[in-house]
């Protein structure tokens, strides 16, 4: 693994060169603020975006929009469906549907078992989600705004504490901070296995521009 940042990160998000992420930085000595860079694969630069590019690559191109309506743009996942809707997650279970011109269609608080959600991944007209508290992922309807799908339980070994899904051909990827594993869950039999193993809580993982990229406790890393 190459270790690319040592500090923490509010968010990371794929890019054609390879991944935008965001940092608090502490500002005047008294508060902070958020800035934006780019990491490059190709020449293992980073240098400063503006905003507008993290969030068009965030939120699609209706993000202007998006972002006005939400407010906090950075502490939310985003996940964009096929047909140009969005939808976003917050860490409290709060959850947020719009449509393809970034209207907002629906807002409220996702928890299953009073537990809250964390992150978002789109398949199809669902989306999956992990339940860190019920050590689960579960798919919930767009269409019929409902849970549909469980795997995984609070006293399964199958997950422990899963934080982020992601998905990539036909495989789920899930990150569990209590195992320091990804594991993977197949989308044609729901059938779990053991993806990568790490010596500490891993908290995303993502694929881009050719690499493979984690967040660690330590930090965020190439594969």
């Amino acid at each position: 693994m190459k270790k690319i940042f040592a500090f923490e990160v509010f968010d990371i998000i794929p890019c054609p060169e390879g991944i935008i992420f965001s940092q608090k930085q502490l500002y005047n000595g008294t508060s902070y603020k958020v800035s934006f860079f780019m990491y490059n694969n190709q020449t293992g630069k980073t240098v400063p975006v503006t905003k507008d590019v993290y969030l068009a690559y965030k939120f699609g191109e209706n993000f202007e929009t998006i972002a006005e309506s939400i407010g906090d743009y950075v502490s939310c996942e985003a996940t964009i469906f096929k047909n140009g809707s969005v939808g976003i997650v917050y860490p409290s279970g709060e959850t947020g549907l719009f449509d393809k011109r970034g209207r907002n269609i629906w807002t409220g608080d996702l928890l299953y078992r009073d537990c809250p959600i964390s992150s978002i991944v789109a398949d199809g007209t669902q989306f999956w989600t992990a339940i860190p508290l019920q050590n689960s992922i579960i798919s919930y309807s767009v269409v019929h705004k409902k849970f549909n799908m469980r795997i995984g339980s609070e006293n399964s070994p199958t997950f422990s504490e899963p934080v982020f899904v992601s998905i990539y051909g036909n495989d789920i990827f899930v990150c569990n901070a209590g195992s320091n594993k990804i594991r993977t869950v197949s989308l044609g039999n729901y059938i779990a296995n053991d993806y990568k193993q790490f010596s500490e809580p891993v908290y995303k993982y993502i694929r881009s521009a050719g690499k493979e990229y984690v967040v660690l406790t330590s930090g965020v890393y190439e594969l």
